[in-house]
């Protein structure tokens, strides 16, 4: 265990020189459902997160929508670092309690951030008052430019 968190550690070092240089857009995508969550949860909802990231700026954008949830909106969040399956740690507030889709948004993030959403480490959760834990969530993945195959 402590050699992977070494190796991670040294992976995120050598990787934020190349990071901060960096130019260009990332686009991110992901589709949520009950069936994500880590803890078993039976609910009809689904949604979609779509995120934009500026990495001369690193302003990250989102659009998220969802429908048929057991109740109103408790949290939206962002959590990382996490591979599908494991739980990460909240590093942003996608809406406030109550919100109804679609939530739109933007902030500023971390250069460590930004290279958990490179690696696919992080996911969006959406929680209500019957699913505390999570009703719905996705893990988020690079979508390729338009006109280029992944």
């Amino acid at each position: 265990m402590v050699r992977l968190f070494l190796r991670t550690v040294l992976l995120f070092i050598t990787a934020l020189p190349s990071l901060a240089a960096a130019q260009g857009q990332r686009d991110f995508h992901a589709v949520m459902a009950a069936e994500w969550e880590t803890k078993y949860t039976e609910s009809p909802g689904v949604g979609t997160a779509d995120f934009h990231l500026d990495l001369s700026n690193l302003k990250f954008t989102w659009t998220i929508t969802f429908k048929d949830l057991s109740g109103p909106l408790e949290t939206l969040a962002v959590y990382g670092p996490a591979q599908p399956g494991a739980n990460g740690a909240k590093f942003l507030e996608l809406a406030t309690k109550g919100a109804t889709s679609p939530v739109r948004g933007s902030a500023a993030i971390t250069e460590a951030q930004v290279q958990y959403l490179l690696y696919g480490w992080t996911y969006v959760n959406l929680t209500t008052g019957k699913f505390p834990w999570g009703e719905i969530r996705g893990q988020l993945d690079v979508r390729p430019p338009e006109g280029t195959s992944k």
